[in-house]
């Protein structure tokens, strides 16, 4: 059994690689910039048609999407890490928390140089969003320690990073002290820490 995870963990590949250290699985890592030349080539296309990272492929399946990504390895390899829950509501409110924040938190939070002119255009809407997504987290937040079940889970990793450090550094989260406190326990994680050590 084989898994490569491609991209830098400059990117959102970073998900990928602190989802691989919660499961405790053995990988490959290829780490592809997103401008590099070869996420064009018919070899990496053939992986990722959107030429975009990160990407993996895993016994010969390959994936692209970092959320996607991380749901479908805490599926498959969650053993007794139980990042994914065996039931069918627990799995709806893992997929219904990481889509939440794949639309709306992370189009207003996201910090591509690609659309600084577009954040500056749309700054106070933006604002407003994020103000909007940060006080229904830190609603939930203040009834239970995590985002699904008794446990730390995938989304609580996915989320989390959609709230990365780097792009927390630039909100108030002062009103959001429930968040706060969560993406602390988030960060604090043993292979959250090694990751971010590890890859800097």
């Amino acid at each position: 059994m084989t898994l490569i995870i491609y991209g830098s963990p400059r990117s959102r590949t970073l998900r990928v690689l602190w989802a691989a250290a919660e499961l405790g699985i053995d990988y490959e890592h290829v780490p592809l910039a997103a401008d590099d030349p070869a996420l064009r080539q018919t070899a990496f296309l053939q992986i990722n048609p959107a030429g975009t990272i990160p990407a993996i492929v895993d016994d010969g399946f390959a994936l692209s999407e970092s959320l996607a990504i991380n749901l479908y390895l805490a599926k498959k390899y969650g053993g007794t890490a139980a990042l994914y829950p065996s039931d069918a509501r627990g799995e709806a409110e893992v997929w219904r928390w990481t889509l939440w924040a794949q639309a709306h938190l992370e189009p207003w939070v996201q910090q591509d140089a690609r659309l600084a002119a577009l954040r500056s255009m749309i700054e106070e809407q933006a604002r407003e969003a994020v103000d909007l997504a940060l006080g229904l987290l830190d609603r939930t937040l203040a009834e239970r320690h995590w985002l699904v079940g008794t446990h730390f889970t995938v989304s609580d990793l996915n989320v989390a990073t959609v709230l990365s450090p780097s792009r927390v550094r630039l909100l108030d989260m002062t009103p959001y002290p429930n968040v706060d406190a969560w993406l602390r326990r988030c960060y604090g994680r043993p292979a959250a820490v090694a990751t971010r050590e590890r890859f800097g």
